[in-house]
């Protein structure tokens, strides 16, 4: 815990670092720029990604489908708008992460949703259908077997 608090006091120190090596690169003018138009872009993104999240899940409910695959990528799109409205150059490129992580979780189906591996329970427990392969000849290691009950 004491490692997060400190990361997030660090954050604002390295966000002005940033931003000062990158005044020092392309000019002050440039970088005010920069902070004021990944501000506007971040408010655009919140804003879609909260408008479209909301519909997506509207749809989803009306399929009586889970919603937990729209919440993702939602949330991370939300968080990249959220990151984007900070001024800094980290947040920036983390922000960009964060929407590569909700374009890829788009659409994707959870177990149990038609296109998605098949899922039912039975004494109990939660059965996910999926794939398997044999492992290569080196990589199996002896004691990692799965333990039987």
């Amino acid at each position: 815990m004491p490692f997060i608090r400190l990361l997030l006091l660090a954050i604002p120190f390295i966000e002005l670092a940033g931003l000062i090596m990158l005044g020092q690169a392309i000019g002050v003018g440039l970088t005010l720029l920069w902070v004021l138009g990944t501000i506007m872009l971040g408010i655009v993104v919140i804003k879609s990604q909260g408008w479209a999240m909301v519909q997506r899940l509207q749809m989803q409910m009306a399929q009586t489908g889970s919603p937990l695959i729209v919440l993702k990528s939602g949330m991370w799109g939300v968080l990249a708008g959220v990151l984007l409205v900070i001024p800094g150059v980290f947040t920036d490129a983390a922000a960009l992460i964060c929407l590569i992580l909700a374009w890829r979780h788009r659409g994707e189906p959870l177990p149990g949703e038609p296109g998605g591996p098949n899922s039912w329970e039975r004494g109990g427990h939660n059965i996910i259908e999926g794939e398997w392969k044999p492992a290569e000849e080196g990589e199996a290691e002896r004691g990692k077997d799965i333990d039987r009950q």
